[in-house]
């Protein structure tokens, strides 16, 4: 065997694009927005159905996290370098994170509404201290407390590793995931190893699917339908018996068992095994969704918010507490195509420097 040979063999084999999980990050970004978008959309929740399709909606970041996992083994496993790798997230997550937070900060330190939001959630005086506080919580912008859980989540990634080599993932992944449903997510998303305790599971089970892709995509195209009905049943009976609408709670404190993971765990299967269908083909709405994702994320709270923190929450059409699933999908859909532009000249602009503002 020649040298050059030997060269060949020791290169990882390159991943093969999917188009069904880029796809899949399109239809996430779309769930992630709409949970933003109820309140300008007119929608109040008050019926049985408000409270169905409002289940149905909320809690998408879960969408995300299992592809995050999934993306994780499929892209890194085998060209994986820890110290490149969280080099990368602080670039091109963190910083994004910090730079965009920075100018709410300030404003939520010197002008922002009474009581403060540091004041009200943490009974924060000193400004240096509120200001870490901002940071380490996310809580300037709306959604942007996912970026501190996520940066403790990529930490983890050799312990993940370890996981996938001692084919581990679910032994962990189900126990952490009953506690998880006992435990919630925390009040305002405020509290981040909470939210990392909810969310690992998510991951792991994410790593799991691209690990053994091969053998579970046969089982979910057989069962998707079946899968389908239970999570729309955990939907109704959530809204019968719980309300709308993601129940979060200290960690400590005893509720009821949380049924949106179960039922965004089995949402994630049922698109997963409806996107593989048509792998081979590409929706160009659904991949320029999924190319800028990462962007869509860190611009929409920029408009979403000022909607609630600034101007008590505007109704955009008028509706008078009328709107429904429709509107909010309506507003979700010029949010993001705005979100989409302001992407897109940001590129234009700073080329492969927009990374460092808008992760993109």
């Amino acid at each position: 065997m020649t040298s050059e040979a030997v060269n060949q063999q020791d290169k990882p084999a390159k991943k093969k694009f999917l188009n069904s999980i880029n796809h899949f990050r399109g239809v996430a970004i779309i769930f992630i927005v709409m949970a933003h978008c109820y309140r300008p959309a007119g929608w109040q929740i008050e019926t049985l159905a408000d409270k169905f399709w409002f289940n149905l909606m909320m809690n998408g970041t879960v969408f995300f996290v299992f592809i995050s996992g999934f993306l994780f083994h499929h892209v890194f496993y085998n060209r994986w370098d820890y110290e490149k790798y969280m080099k990368s997230k602080t670039k091109y997550v963190f910083v994004p994170y910090f730079l965009l937070s920075l100018p709410w900060i300030i404003w939520h330190l010197l002008a922002g509404p009474e009581p403060s939001l540091h004041v009200l959630h943490a009974n924060i005086s000193d400004t240096s201290t509120a200001a870490t506080w901002y940071v380490l919580t996310g809580r300037a912008l709306t959604a942007y407390w996912y970026i501190p859980m996520g940066m403790m989540l990529f930490a983890l990634s050799p312990w993940v590793m370890g996981l996938i080599q001692r084919k581990s993932l679910l032994q962990f992944a189900i126990p952490l995931a009953i506690l998880a449903m006992l435990m919630h997510r925390p009040i305002s998303n405020l509290n981040a190893i909470q939210s990392l305790i909810y969310f690992l599971p998510v991951y792991l089970i994410g790593v799991w699917t691209s690990v053994a892709r091969d053998k579970i995509f046969p089982v979910i195209d057989k069962y998707w339908l079946l899968m389908l009905v239970a999570a729309v049943g955990l939907a109704i009976g959530q809204a019968f018996f719980y309300g709308a609408g993601v129940l979060n709670k200290h960690a400590f404190e005893f509720t009821v068992l949380d049924l949106m993971l179960p039922q965004k765990l089995l949402l994630t299967f049922v698109l997963l095994a409806v996107l593989n269908k048509f792998e081979h083909i590409s929706i160009t709405f659904l991949q320029k969704l999924a190319e800028v994702s990462f962007a869509i994320y860190f611009i929409h709270p920029w408009i979403t918010t000022p909607w609630w923190m600034i101007y008590n929450s505007p109704d955009v059409f008028n509706m008078k507490g009328q709107g429904n699933i429709l509107t909010t999908l309506l507003v979700t859909m010029g949010v993001i195509a705005i979100s989409y532009v302001i992407a897109k000249i940001f590129k234009k602009v700073l080329k492969q420097r927009s990374r460092y503002i808008i992760g993109w």
